[in-house]
């Protein structure tokens, strides 16, 4: 099966965060807290840099990113953020009052360690936003969140 894939940014020609849903991390598991971890590496390519690492993410986590993503496109202000449990990924989407979007972000190569590599894209409005949440409702619609919280 083809991992499903979410692009922050403009594409993968220009700098942009690619986070790749493989499948969850324990199949077999149904409750909140194992079964909502999926394996998804995340690639990073901004200005000269190029990073891959093999994170895991939870659905719930790209779930607020997405219901925070929709309010500051509702509102054409504020900012949406995508944090980790683990400390994989900080990703930050702020959009300023001209509508313009920028995008700041850490990326840790291994939960614990100092590795990070920190960075901006630039050069975004609030109409690459739609993009972005179809690609995380498409995930939760391949992932749905299991158990409580």
């Amino acid at each position: 099966m083809n991992p499903a894939e979410i692009v922050v940014g403009r594409g993968r020609e220009s700098d942009h965060v690619l986070i790749q849903v493989r499948s969850r991390m324990h199949p077999g598991s149904t409750d909140f807290w194992d079964g909502n971890w999926l394996t998804s590496p995340i690639h990073v390519r901004v200005g000269g840099f190029t990073a891959r690492i093999n994170a895991g993410l939870r659905v719930d986590e790209l779930r607020d990113f997405r219901v925070a993503l929709e309010r500051v496109y509702a509102e054409v202000k504020g900012s949406a953020t995508l944090s980790s449990m683990e400390h994989w990924i900080e990703l930050t989407a702020e959009c300023h009052p001209t509508g313009s979007l920028s995008i700041s972000g850490t990326l840790a190569d291994d939960p614990g360690m100092r590795n990070t590599l920190d960075f901006v894209i630039e050069g975004l409005d609030q109409t690459d936003i739609p993009p972005l949440v179809d690609a995380l409702v498409a995930v939760e619609e391949r992932f749905p969140i299991l158990g409580r919280e």
